[in-house]
């Protein structure tokens, strides 16, 4: 069980322990040291670092990290900051955020004691985020798009280590199989505010937590997932998510652990043809999500003739449509980021969720006019009085 300690000190009392790469001559920073510790920093750590005191990595280039932090100290007059390490069971430490000693920072403890009483699914901690499940004020009402039953829902994502405040994303649960969707995306997310350091942040958080409704952005959300059901999927929607799976898997984010346990994902993959696409690479043909995708989609590299989707320009992505539709783009996506992947993935794939409804689809609608995916290209050949070969010559 994670537990975490704060430590107070000034950016100059900061020392880094490095290794240099015998190939390239770059240092790394293996550790930083807290009051003589060496602890492992984490990206968090230092993103927090260059926003509190206003320079970035690009400095380290040019100096040496015990500079850099003697001269922010001469110039800084008020340079005291506030670092969280968290420790595992064996007392390991991973550094965390900085921040300043004079705001508010939300106890792991306190908070966890708090999600007991109000949590209507599952809190799991990450990185220095706690992420937690809670049904809005009006209750769970069950609904239904495109033939699937949903409720609403609300994540709310708490930073522990002091860096940042708390965010509240509108969600829906799919119930069929337990799906979280979460609309990652400024659209439809409220940051909560925590008071200054003397503040008791319980009170904001339990205030949040009994009383979030918010039906008008509930509301938007349900459109925008009924809209989906409506919009024939673009390439350049299609494939902007499987260069998302692609990166994920090869860093084993998703799709290896528990993959091969959804009897979903392996109805996709014996659904279709199981045809290689060009230019996959070997690691991610071996992920079962991976050949789901491409059953649902279709072959598109080969349904254009072409080797690489990445020739056509973006413009003509969104004009091309695939053989499914942006609501089962959302589906896939948040039935990965729900069952198949670990917690950096999963956010990775909620933030691609997330920017797709807040924004318009690439084929809004079309599927109202077009209900096949054949009908794309059947219907213009007769609107055009042709046949296929006549078609095919003037095209």
């Amino acid at each position: 069980m994670e537990r975490f300690d704060y430590a107070y000190a000034t950016i100059n009392d900061l020392a880094v322990e490095t290794t240099e790469d015998t190939k390239t001559g770059r240092k790394t920073v293996d550790a930083v040291l807290v009051n003589d510790e060496p602890i492992e920093p984490t990206d968090r750590f230092w993103n927090s670092l260059y926003a509190r005191y206003g320079f970035n990595k690009a400095f380290f280039k040019y100096f040496d990290h015990d500079e850099v932090f003697s001269r922010i100290s001469e110039r800084e007059s008020n340079d005291r900051m506030r670092m969280c390490i968290e420790r595992d069971g064996d007392g390991a430490g991973k550094l965390l955020a900085c921040s300043s000693p004079t705001k508010p920072v939300v106890v792991y403890d306190e908070l966890m004691d708090t999600l007991d009483r109000y949590t209507g699914g599952e809190a799991k901690y990450h990185n220095g985020i706690v992420e937690s499940t809670h049904v809005p004020r009006a209750g769970s009402n069950t609904f239904s798009i495109s033939g699937d039953a949903f409720e609403n829902r609300f994540v709310m994502n708490t930073p522990i280590d002091g860096y940042g405040q708390p965010n509240i994303y509108l969600s829906l649960l799919r119930q069929v199989c337990t799906n979280g969707m979460i609309g990652m995306a400024k659209a439809f997310r409220s940051t909560l505010a925590l008071g200054s350091g003397s503040d008791d942040v319980n009170y904001s958080i339990t205030r949040a937590l009994e009383g979030f409704g918010n039906d008008e952005g509930f509301a938007a959300l349900r459109q925008r997932f009924e809209s989906a059901a409506s919009s024939w999927a673009s390439v350049a929607e299609s494939n902007s998510l499987y260069k998302l799976l692609v990166k994920q898997t090869a860093g084993k984010g998703i799709g290896w652990d528990g993959a091969s346990a959804s009897t979903s994902l392996n109805e996709l993959v014996k659904m279709g043809s199981d045809g290689r696409p060009m230019g996959e690479s070997d690691e991610a043909v071996g992920s079962p999500i991976i050949k789901a995708f491409h059953n649902m989609t279709g072959d598109t590299s080969r349904l254009y003739g072409l080797a690489n989707l990445d020739a056509l320009s973006i413009k003509r992505q969104r004009t091309l449509p695939v053989h499914c539709k942006v609501y089962d783009l959302l589906n896939f996506v948040s039935e990965v980021a729900t069952h198949h992947s670990k917690e950096e993935g999963s956010r990775q794939c909620q933030a691609w969720l997330g920017n797709t409804i807040s924004a318009e689809y690439d084929m809004e609608g079309t599927a109202d006019k077009m209900g096949e995916f054949d009908d794309f290209f059947i219907g213009k050949k007769f609107e055009a009085g042709l046949t296929g070969s006549q078609y095919s010559q003037r095209n």
